[in-house]
């Protein structure tokens, strides 16, 4: 049953990869990397336009099953571009920024300064 679901969603010529005599070794699952990724986001496309139609109701009402294919698609999306984790240099922007531990420390000053004057 598994296999007829996945083979289902086949559309196009499945991309062999080359195997020496004893499996596949760390080099050639660095090469083949930048392929198999690709081409799980193909198929993951591919499973998400399927569901699409029973998400949004185009295809009558929206079917909980196809919704929750759709929310596993996305999260296997988002982890595979890494999405959560955090972008670099998008953290602070440009420009004259006082550090954070400065603007701690001011915010434990304050505090210790109304404790000290009773407002607290």
């Amino acid at each position: 049953m598994l296999c007829m679901l996945i083979c289902m969603f086949h559309t196009g010529t499945v991309t062999s990869l080359e195997l020496s005599g004893k499996g596949i070794g760390d080099e050639q699952v660095s090469e083949s990397a930048p392929l198999v990724r690709a081409l799980v986001v193909q198929r993951l496309e591919q499973i998400w336009s399927t569901c699409e139609p029973h998400v949004t109701g185009a295809a009558g009402k929206p079917d909980p099953r196809f919704i929750e294919a759709g929310i596993r698609v996305i999260k296997e999306l988002v982890a595979l571009y890494r999405l959560h984790d955090p972008q670099p240099g998008s953290e602070q922007p440009d420009g004259d920024l006082i550090p954070r531990s400065e603007l701690v420390l001011a915010g434990i000053r304050e505090l210790e300064q109304r404790m000290a004057d009773g407002t607290l």
